[in-house]
């Protein structure tokens, strides 16, 4: 029965070029007559009868000692006397040792010596390899490297990989990172990158498709935009836009690295310095840059798919399409005995996420809930006092917006300022305050809370987020971005069905006006509140643009329901009810037929002929 090595060089050589095999094998033909690290390592059979790298005690020290000098270089930097005296005893005793070797290489490629790196991978291999063919080892198959021996192996073919790279010879640097990963399937040096990038640069990118297929669920930079290059490569338009925009979701800062135009000089951080965003930036256009350069018009296609998100809602694009998750548990019926009840769920609740203003709890299976933490408790307290002050608007604002420079995924104080922006009707300004809250609160949601998990609204904890939900909706509908107030209104009702702030309707309303009917209708049967007015009309509407046999009969329900809700429509003058308030009416109001005029009168006169039949057809069913 083949090996997991055996299917992985199988599955490697069948994806062109040169095979992983035949890479090993010439590896080997340059082994010395002698090996100078036998002191160091040995090669020798393990109990699974695989061949296997030991490291021995002198190794181990060794090796203990580079790494000791790799973390005091990363806190004092590579000139400091501690750090030189270890790197120097290693490189005396051991030259072939992976890291001396890297850092050889590095200083060769920094004076544009990539020909001179390659031959000292190669060096150090040799000896490496006189130690392989003395325990007639003949075929990478017969090899494992995942001990702490064989990972010292692998470094070297990493560094090896990366030498060939520079020196643009890439059918061999893929070939070098295919043996590695044989050699070690858990990729330790994370060459499934390499090869992705060297496979597209090479011309085969359904090879990189290949490759990723077992990393459906991966949201690694190198997997997203790794995926949708390929598919670029290969023409496949469709795909690619899907791919892009999941990318982008995820890792925009990628995409601001791979399209920007960078300037002489490498942003890298000194010893000790955190690393900066531009230096994260230019990490990025390193390690991804020359696979997007060598696809003509790729990197022009990444900016425009960049603008475009930016220019429709980067909001819209950062969902992965959340699938309905059903109703929750029961609760009981007392205010009293549901404040009892949900404490000791809280108390009891498995945390998934916490920082210093706030904790995501699952309190039942698949049932989450926000609860603040003390500090979170005492910036609402402050933001709620803020209101009690007299104080003028401007300072009230400053406050409320440093508020949220401490917290940014405040959402009390976010809403507040939002409202203020809605007021006068800057709704982009809205948003934008909005946007971030959603995008904060949203860390902690665990990989099963999209669709399968809740929110509900009935915690006190998770109103905050949903209120900012159902604000979002509003303003990006009042902005003209219909688009992404369809995908929030989805994302709000699959996590909390029940809802309670007019989400629903609004989703009812874009599925109409978008001659979505089947989703329109869906909508209505799940809705909690069958007798609503949305509801009620909805159905007569969607029966009139269906011709539905029983559109009559949605008809006469819904005026035998709302007969104010006709008269409001039939009426010539509409004047606001003296008590109106939008965000809360009653049933069988005058405010609540007004409110319904007001939101879906131009629905009813979009669709052709609709308005006219509830007027004149309706007549029959008042009283």
């Amino acid at each position: 029965m083949p090996s997991e090595t055996d299917e992985n060089l199988t599955i490697a050589s069948s994806s062109g070029g040169e095979s992983p095999e035949r890479m090993f094998e010439r590896i080997l033909s340059n082994a010395t007559a002698s090996s100078g690290i036998g002191a160091f390592v040995e090669v020798s059979k393990d109990a699974a009868g695989k061949f296997a790298f030991t490291l021995m005690p002198a190794g181990e020290s060794l090796d203990q000692i580079y790494k000791q000098a790799s973390r005091i270089a990363d806190e004092k930097g590579m000139n400091d006397r501690d750090v030189l005296e270890r790197l120097g005893e290693v490189e005396s005793k051991w030259p072939s040792h992976p890291g001396v070797v890297e850092n050889a290489i590095n200083e060769k490629i920094e004076a544009s010596e990539a020909i001179r790196a390659v031959e000292i991978c190669e060096a150090a291999l040799a000896e490496w390899s006189a130690m392989i063919v003395s325990a007639r080892v003949t075929k990478a198959s017969q090899l494992s490297a995942t001990n702490a021996g064989g990972h010292l192996f692998t470094q070297l073919l990493a560094n090896y990989e990366f030498a060939l790279e520079r020196a643009d010879r890439l059918e061999d640097a893929l070939a070098v990172a295919q043996l590695s990963r044989a050699l070690d399937p858990s990729d330790p040096e994370n060459v499934l990158s390499s090869i992705v990038s060297l496979s597209i640069r090479i011309g085969r990118p359904m090879a990189a498709i290949r490759q990723l297929e077992p990393l459906a669920e991966s949201l690694a930079p190198y997997v997203l935009y790794g995926r949708a290059l390929a598919y670029f490569a290969l023409g496949q338009q469709e795909n690619a836009q899907f791919a892009i925009q999941i990318a982008l979701r995820h890792w925009p800062d990628v995409a601001q690295a791979l399209t920007r135009e960078w300037k002489g000089g490498t942003p890298m951080p000194k010893p000790g310095e955190a690393v900066s965003e531009l230096q994260v930036h230019f990490g990025y256009y390193e390690v991804f840059g020359p696979a997007w350069k060598s696809i003509a018009g790729a990197v022009e296609w990444l900016r425009e798919a960049a603008k475009s998100v930016a220019r429709l809602g980067a909001r819209r694009e950062r969902y992965t399409g959340l699938t309905r998750s059903g109703e929750t548990a029961g609760v009981p019926e007392t205010e009293e005995a549901v404040k009892k009840d949900q404490t000791e769920l809280i108390r009891k609740a498995q945390v998934i996420g916490e920082d210093e203003f706030v904790r995501f709890l699952e309190v039942r299976p698949r049932v989450y809930v926000y609860d603040l933490t003390e500090r979170g408790n005492t910036l609402e307290e402050e933001h709620t006092a803020l209101y009690r002050k007299d104080m003028k608007i401007a300072a009230r604002i400053a406050a409320i917006e440093e508020m949220l420079k401490t917290w940014p995924g405040h959402a009390n104080a976010a809403i507040a300022l939002a409202r203020f922006h809605a007021g006068k009707e800057h709704f982009t300004d809205a948003i934008d305050l909005l946007e971030p809250v959603i995008f904060d609160l949203q860390k902690f949601w665990p990989d099963d809370l999209v669709g399968a998990g809740t929110i509900p609204a009935e915690w006190p904890g998770n109103k905050p987020l949903l209120s900012a939900y159902a604000y979002m909706v509003i303003d990006l509908a009042e902005s003209g971005d219909a688009t992404s107030a369809k995908a929030y209104a989805k994302d709000y009702l699959t996590f909390n069905p029940k809802d309670n702030m007019g989400v629903r309707q609004k989703a009812i309303e874009y599925a109409i006006a978008d001659s979505e009917y089947p989703d329109a209708l869906r909508l209505i049967n799940e809705a909690p509140d069958p007798i609503s007015a949305y509801n009620l009309f909805g159905r007569a509407l969607l029966g009139y643009v269906l011709k539905a046999t029983d559109a009559e009969t949605a008809l006469k329900t819904a005026i035998e329901s709302r007969p104010l809700v006709w008269r409001e429509f039939v009426t010539d003058k509409h004047r606001m009810p003296h008590h109106y308030n939008p965000g809360w009416v009653r049933y069988f109001s005058p405010e609540e037929a007004y409110n319904y005029y007001e939101m879906w009168s131009g629905l009813w006169l979009r669709k052709h002929g609709a308005l006219l039949w509830l007027k004149k057809e309706g007549r029959k069913y008042i009283v």
